[in-house]
């Protein structure tokens, strides 16, 4: 091969006497960055590929196949890391397309650790995730999901588990609403509320002695019924208020892990700092393959990873 002068953009032309042809040499480490970083300008940055193809002087329909080259390649996410034992693991699931994709993610309180593709959010699934993490970590933080608990409870034995709070506050306000009618649902919202603010053992202490005195108080109130003329029954005249009763005698035992162990008491660093987002990227691109939803994924929560670890 000849040196045979320069392009336009400056790079070495080279020739070869043997096929008459000349041309550039191209790494294809480099090229593949270069597809990588217009696909993330696509996907990520929410940049049109017209404008893309009309920046780079390249036809639509090429950056198109390139692109769709690139997320093909995505497809298959990255293996799972060693946790750390000083560390909490955070569990969450979501739904990417309703009933026929979902994506478990794991993290600790610096990074993402690893992320799976399921069909379906149960035990089997959330075991089989587990399962490819390795080592042991500090505690669990989750919305204690029941697959979710049986697969911790058989993967990692009795290890500490928080409640997320934000979770079952959430929760309790749907079932409540923001202005209960009667002076139980007025109280309890009040605990519900008062749950992220007790962090000493003084205070988790206060918050359940106030509990007990709520379902000592309430338990008569909340066993009343109703006859329901269409259904011909009588049934509990408050079930959304026994449903929240529920819902934090089932949580008391894993409501405070956090004051002990020092761990996060909500899993708001995935719901907030990663579901969300994602799932708002999903809406610019509904258009996506299975496949390449799977790859946008894989390259949302790689950047989310390179972000913090150069944090």
């Amino acid at each position: 091969m000849w040196r045979h002068g320069a392009t336009d953009t400056g790079k070495i032309r080279w020739y070869c006497p043997k096929c008459k042809k000349s041309g550039i040499k191209k790494r294809p480490d480099v090229v593949a960055r270069r597809w990588l970083n217009i696909t993330k300008r696509w996907l990520i940055e929410g940049v049109k590929l017209r404008t893309i193809a009309k920046e780079r002087k390249l036809h639509l329909h090429y950056i198109q196949t390139k692109c769709a080259e690139t997320l093909k390649r995505l497809a298959h996410n990255n293996p799972a890391t060693i946790l750390d034992s000083s560390k909490p693991l955070l569990l969450d699931g979501t739904w990417l397309v309703t009933k026929k994709l979902a994506v478990l993610i794991a993290s600790d309180t610096d990074r993402i650790i690893h992320w799976k593709f399921v069909s379906l959010e149960n035990i089997e699934s959330w075991q089989f995730f587990l399962n490819e993490l390795s080592g042991q970590p500090k505690a669990i933080v989750s919305d204690a999901q029941k697959g979710l608990l049986l697969a911790v409870n058989l993967r990692f034995g009795n290890i500490p588990q928080q409640r997320c709070l934000a979770h079952i506050a959430r929760q309790a306000r749907l079932w409540l609403t923001q202005h209960p009618k009667t002076e139980a649902g007025l109280q309890l919202l009040a605990l519900v509320d008062a749950l992220s603010l007790a962090r000493t053992p003084e205070a988790a202490n206060e918050w359940s002695q106030s509990y007990q005195l709520w379902l000592d108080r309430w338990s008569d109130f909340l066993k009343e019924k109703s006859h329901y003329e269409q259904s011909q029954r009588w049934w509990y005249t408050h079930r959304k208020m026994r449903a929240v009763r529920s819902l934090l005698t089932h949580a008391w035992p894993n409501l405070f892990t956090h004051i002990s162990y020092h761990i996060p008491n909500t899993t708001n660093s995935l719901e907030g700092g990663i579901n969300s987002p994602m799932k708002f990227v999903f809406k610019e691109h509904r258009g996506l393959s299975m496949e390449h939803k799977k790859a946008l994924v894989n390259i949302f929560l790689n950047e989310r990873q390179r972000e913090k670890n150069q944090h």
